[in-house]
């Protein structure tokens, strides 16, 4: 049975394959469908694994959107009011950090990286021109988290690394895997249309993005994992009967309590460590050691970020200025030397708040909210099955970076603002080339 089971789902993958060689049998008239579908399946493995790759897949996607736009003006800025929502928020957030910046003394490598934001919108206009075929982006998801769950076995398991990381930060690489295996299981109806036989893939998928989380050893991004299920619960709550959900949720606390209660996974010793963390720090001197633990540091940082923003409740310091604000809190005795360990403090919030005061912190939130917004909007509407799938993608995508935010700002590295910004217009095109198809239908 099991083998009839793989070669089902390799027979599947065949398929697949099959239509890429279509592709390349009517190349070079089907060159911008067959380009942008191949980098969907392309990016996810690439992200964590391949050096560069993720960037040029990126820039060649951003050209692309420029020579789209130039040859084609008229049709280029035909959008709606949502994208226009979208757009609006990507610029005021990426134009807010670079005037702030500016005031404040400009520093290219503290806002290079929000590059990607703005880069994000003539990527969209070339992704939605090309059109996206749902196929390679559920599947591009799922290889992205298997591949990601092996590579930490492999890194954990065999070489004795204590952390999976691959070519980034461990923190970036548990994220990342984690969000992809959630957002592959967003595809779970796409997969079921195809054959009941292989929605075993993106659950598959989710249970190998935990399992990398997991080995990573990132306890920040387990934060993301109440509010992702809260997200998927409210997302089934109409769709799917009370039976399967009681059945799903008794699952999930099953599947966590085995985890936590094996030792060899590290969950349970790294929760035991954060609470003894939190009570040293409590008990413990402003100037003591005691306080430069992981969480003790993430803690005094808040709270010099903090004492940033009331100094400069507006504005804040600007961006890039974090450390030499934190030096001052140290070299006056109000803060641990642990405060001054980093250029950033380790939270997307407290980076806004002591970087860009209350304007910061707005346009932080709107980048998050407004995308958010234009999600759930489209789940209630319900216009389609795949746009309500691509919907719940795109929430999850939000959910995760929010949760995650709390104790790393994800939009401060290369590798993932680059992988939040190409898969939020990825979905936000993928779902007007769905409203199209229903337009031209009806």
């Amino acid at each position: 049975m099991l083998f009839g089971l793989c070669d089902d789902i390799l027979s599947h993958y065949y398929g697949f394959f099959k239509c890429m060689k279509h592709y390349l049998s009517r190349f070079p008239s089907d060159f911008s469908s067959f380009f942008v579908n191949i980098s969907l399946v392309l990016y996810p493995v690439s992200v964590l694994l391949v050096p560069k790759v993720n960037g040029l897949i990126f820039v060649l996607f951003f050209i692309a959107g420029l020579v789209f736009i130039i040859r084609q003006r008229e049709i280029a800025f035909k959008v709606s009011a949502d994208e226009k929502r979208l757009f609006l928020a990507i610029s005021i957030f990426f134009f807010a950090v670079l005037l702030i910046t500016v005031m404040s003394g400009f520093t290219y490598k503290a806002i290079g990286k929000y590059l990607h934001l703005l880069f994000a919108i003539p990527v969209y206009l070339y992704l939605r021109h090309a059109g996206i075929k749902l196929g390679y982006v559920w599947y591009g998801l799922v290889t992205g988290s298997i591949v990601a769950a092996l590579v930490a076995f492999y890194e954990v398991g065999v070489l004795g690394i204590p952390r999976a990381r691959s070519l980034t930060h461990p923190i970036v690489f548990g994220d990342l895997s984690l969000i992809m295996g959630c957002m592959s299981l967003a595809g779970y109806g796409w997969f079921k249309q195809q054959s009941s036989k292989f929605v075993m893939l993106p659950v598959l998928a989710l249970l190998c993005g935990i399992f990398a989380s997991i080995l990573s050893q990132s306890r920040g991004g387990w934060l993301a994992i109440p509010l992702l299920l809260m997200a998927f619960f409210w997302y089934m709550h109409p769709r799917f009967s009370f039976r399967l959900k009681a059945a799903i949720a008794v699952g999930v606390l099953v599947f966590f309590t085995v985890v936590y209660a094996i030792p060899q996974t590290g969950v349970s010793y790294q929760v035991d460590r954060t609470l003894e963390s939190l009570e040293q720090y409590s008990d413990s001197e402003i100037t003591s050691g005691k306080r430069a633990t992981s969480v003790g540091t993430r803690l005094e940082m808040w709270q010099a970020s903090w004492k940033m923003f009331t100094d400069n409740p507006v504005l804040g310091v600007g961006w890039g200025h974090y450390l030499e604000e934190a030096k001052k809190q140290v070299e006056q005795g109000t803060r641990n030397r642990s405060a001054a360990s980093f250029d950033h403090p380790h939270s997307q919030y407290f980076t806004a708040l002591a970087s860009g005061g209350l304007v910061g912190f707005i346009v932080t939130m709107a980048l998050f909210l407004v995308p958010a917004w234009l999600f759930i909007k489209y789940i209630k509407q319900h216009e389609s099955d795949d746009i309500s799938r691509l919907s719940l993608a795109g929430l999850l995508l939000i959910v995760g970076y929010m949760a995650f935010g709390i104790s790393e700002p994800l939009l401060d590295r290369s590798r993932s603002v680059n992988f939040f910004a190409l898969y939020l217009v990825v979905f936000m095109a993928a779902i007007y080339g769905q409203k199209e198809v229903i337009s031209h239908k009806s």
